[in-house]
């Protein structure tokens, strides 16, 4: 005889199951019986109630009505025929709408995650799988203490968002094959969606497949564009939006990726998008201007760092590149002053210093060719400005709502940072807490921007401040990772410091021991020119640094496993 809690699981279970796969819309949110009469059923009507009328039933069986909102800055949206199977679901499809795809967005308003995929979902079975899939997984990320979720399969949440996963693969075996650019649109939406999901659980080499896979699809669409393909069908997700998405994505990968690596990696993805250089009539648009000019600045430095000019035509060119890309920055600058300053435009403040930090990046980076020399070389001369270092930090500190005072715990080593296997989230051992929940952006901000501080600038406190900020606010940024970027920034000062007090001549040692006790002036021959990162796992990589004097002989560099 069946016990009474197990009566009561029966209830709850059918209570959450739909009575009829037709009826009107009422009928079907209350779990009631239709009576299906026309134009509206007695059923409603008899009780006072409004009968919202009648619609086709979804392919599956679905059972809850649930309508969303974005963030005030946002036109509403709604969803109001989105039914779903069971409370999980319903409640890591809100969580995706309410949460996810709002802090995807970063600081700014996102058209792709906060209108297209939802609408997308509503259409398409698969994406509303994988976007369900990675709301319980972020919802699963915010409760743990570093920007990665833990691989343990015992997790009941964990368990579902890869079930919600693998219905979404499923459900994409099923579909016909690509033949359509709508077609190819749909599957490079899955594959940002998969992107996001292996870099939440910290599956780097996976994501950077996923990634692959949809910049080999956004070159199939621009071979079709090119021979005169029109034939798109409809999607709710623009090629235009994906298009961004993949440029920004992939000069992300590429800033962790080895030169090994690189040289095997796909081409650059075409980015057709003119900036024009008008004014600016909403943040927005700024945005768009100083992000695909951010990017310019990237791939620029990327592709120079890889095949440096070894011709005078080349050089021409690189030096025609560099150019355009001063003027284009020059041009927006004025535009962003513009428009900052018109008092009928209301900009919210965190979206402003988001803007700032992109545009302080591109203005350091920009002043670091001034004494650049074309002819062969290439290193990037280390003479950054310390006072638009000091200006990113501060940036990067409001945002992160950072104390002023906040750096690396005196005494403190690279290795009270490394998680145990047993204990990924950091235990009660570690000497400097996260002082925020973690945070997930699709996108770049932040961590580049710190990490390009640790790199260039010579102040020792304001890079031990840069590596803090890492450290104790865990954030993901796609594939950027704070507390692996911190490490990283981390065991690299070590390693120059290291370099430079075993430089010391034993008469310095001797003369002045008090040297020994402080930061030393690092000389360019030690620093961290190159860091190659090789992964070699899920979750595991090898991490090669290599200084100046060791880049420029071609010798090998010191390496460091690290896990997370």
């Amino acid at each position: 005889m069946p016990s009474n809690d197990s009566k009561k699981r029966h209830v709850r279970k059918k209570i959450w199951k739909p009575k009829t796969k037709t009826g009107c819309i009422t009928c079907r949110v209350r779990r009631v019986k239709c009576d299906e009469a026309n134009p509206s059923c007695l059923r409603c009507t008899s009780t006072g109630r409004k009968c919202d009328g009648y619609t086709t039933a979804p392919s599956s069986p679905l059972s809850a009505g649930l309508v969303f909102s974005s963030r005030p800055s946002s036109p509403p949206f709604a969803i109001p025929e989105l039914y779903l199977e069971s409370i999980e679901e319903q409640e890591a499809f809100y969580f995706f709408c309410k949460q996810t795809s709002i802090e995807l967005s970063g600081f700014f308003d996102s058209n792709f995650w906060q209108c297209e995929l939802l609408q997308a979902s509503h259409s398409y079975p698969a994406i509303r799988y994988a976007a369900t899939a990675l709301g319980a997984m972020h919802r699963k990320l915010k409760v743990g203490k570093v920007p990665v979720v833990p691989d343990d399969v015992s997790d009941r949440q964990l368990r579902f968002a890869l079930m919600q996963s693998n219905r979404a693969i499923q459900e994409l075996l099923l579909s016909p094959s690509r033949k359509t650019i709508g077609d190819k649109v749909n599957m490079m939406t899955h594959c940002v969606l998969f992107n996001c999901l292996a870099c939440i659980q910290g599956h780097q080499s996976l994501a950077l497949e996923h990634l692959r896979s949809g910049l080999r699809i956004l070159r199939e669409v621009d071979e079709d564009l090119a021979v005169g393909g029109d034939e798109f069908g409809p999607h709710p997700v623009s090629l235009c939006t994906l298009r961004a998405i993949f440029v920004n994505m992939d000069v992300q990968a590429r800033a962790i990726m080895s030169d090994d690596s690189l040289a095997i990696w796909e081409p650059q993805p075409r980015r057709d998008f003119a900036v024009q250089r008008t004014s600016f009539k909403n943040i927005l648009q700024a945005r768009a201007y100083f992000e695909s000019t951010f990017n310019d600045v990237l791939a620029f430095m990327q592709s120079l760092d890889v095949c440096p000019p070894t011709s005078e035509t080349h050089r021409e060119a690189v030096i025609q590149e560099l150019t355009c890309i001063r003027q284009q920055f020059n041009v927006g600058t004025g535009l962003l002053e513009d428009l900052l300053s018109n008092p009928a435009i209301s900009v919210d403040m965190n979206t402003t210093i988001g803007i700032r930090l992109i545009h302080d990046q591109i203005k350091a980076w920009l002043e670091a060719f001034s004494s650049f020399d074309f002819d062969g070389m290439r290193d990037l001369g280390w003479g950054m400005q310390e006072d638009d270092l000091r200006v990113i930090v501060e940036l990067a500190s409001q945002l992160l709502q950072a104390p002023f005072d906040l750096t690396l715990p005196h005494g403190a080593v690279p290795a009270d940072f490394y998680p145990s296997e047993a204990d990924r989230n950091y235990g009660s051992g570690r000497p400097m807490p996260a002082l925020a929940e973690p945070v997930f952006f699709s996108g770049s901000g932040v961590l580049s921007a710190l990490f390009a501080v640790v790199s260039r600038a010579r102040d020792p406190l304001l890079r031990r401040r840069a590596v803090a900020l890492l450290l104790s606010y865990p954030r993901r940024e796609g594939m950027w990772d704070s507390v692996l970027a911190g490490r990283i920034a981390w065991e690299a000062i070590m390693l120059e410091e290291a370099d430079t007090y075993e430089e010391m001549s034993l008469h310095e040692r001797h003369t002045n021991p008090g040297r020994l006790g402080r930061t030393p002036d690092i000389p360019d021959s030690n620093r961290i020119r190159d860091i190659a990162i090789t992964y070699t796992g899920l979750r595991v990589a090898t991490v090669e640094f290599r200084n100046v004097e060791q880049y420029k002989a071609g010798l090998p560099g010191f390496r460091r496993e690290i896990a997370w």
